[in-house]
């Protein structure tokens, strides 16, 4: 049986948003949704797995339309590098996808 530590210094914030992500140094991006995300990292759906140790460029868009937020997406960054932490398989459900928890490198400015 998996024991999953969450191991995320921040407060965690459910907010749902499309993201693009690259492996580092590849052309390719790779269409994903975020879970939830907090100051140091973020938990998000793919449809193809990352290794952990991984690096990837994450890049989301359209945080909050019209410049509007109502705290939800403090935390997420729109550009930026993490680290790949884990990966888990979501078989059962209709469509096949994987969440995917990584790390920010730097903080935030």
């Amino acid at each position: 049986m998996e024991v999953y530590t969450d191991k995320r210094a921040g407060e965690r914030c459910r907010h749902t948003a499309i993201m693009e992500f690259s492996l580092f140094n590849r052309d390719h991006f790779y269409v994903a949704q975020t879970i939830n995300h907090s100051d140091d990292g973020l938990c998000f759906k793919a449809e193809i797995p990352l290794k952990p140790g991984a690096t990837v460029l994450i890049r989301a868009e359209n945080l909050h339309p019209n410049g509007a937020c109502n705290g939800d997406c403090l935390g997420l960054r729109s550009l930026t590098l993490a680290e790949a932490k884990w990966c888990k398989a979501m078989l059962d459900e209709s469509e096949p996808f994987y969440e995917i928890g990584a790390q920010y490198y730097l903080p935030e400015y």
